[in-house]
């Protein structure tokens, strides 16, 4: 059973992750798709706006963040909101990059490593929240 906060804490704990994460950077979160009920959390789509320490917007830094169940499992895809051409994270149980064209699998990036940070602390705080 989700409380009426249920939406607003998806969305401050997403924040404090990428902010966590994704350093120096500081972010704020929306939730791009419309939830019609409470129980509504079988796809999320959050857009992770960025900004440097200096509070300017940092647009080429910003992350989507799509949420999904399959199952019992919580798995997302995460990427880059303007850079589409770069690597898409898909995360489930395990981490698998993906051409952002083709969707055929590929070599982590350097970035790799903050997105698959960011995904596995996302997992956990998804799965406590949503199950």
């Amino acid at each position: 059973m989700h409380t009426p906060d249920s939406k607003d804490s998806l969305i401050a704990e997403v924040a404090k992750a990428a902010d966590l994460c994704m350093k120096p950077y500081v972010h704020s979160v929306f939730l791009e798709n419309q939830l019609f009920d409470d129980n509504d959390f079988d796809d999320l789509i959050f857009k992770i706006q960025c900004r440097n320490i200096d509070g300017e917007r940092e647009e080429s830094m910003d992350i989507e963040l799509e949420v999904y169940k399959s199952g019992n499992e919580v798995n997302m895809t995460i990427s880059w909101k303007s850079l589409i051409d770069n690597p898409i994270l898909w995360q489930g149980k395990h981490a698998v990059w993906m051409d952002s064209s083709s969707g055929v699998q590929c070599e982590r990036p350097s970035y790799g490593n903050h997105f698959e940070s960011l995904a596995r602390r996302l997992r956990t705080v998804f799965k406590t929240l949503l199950f």
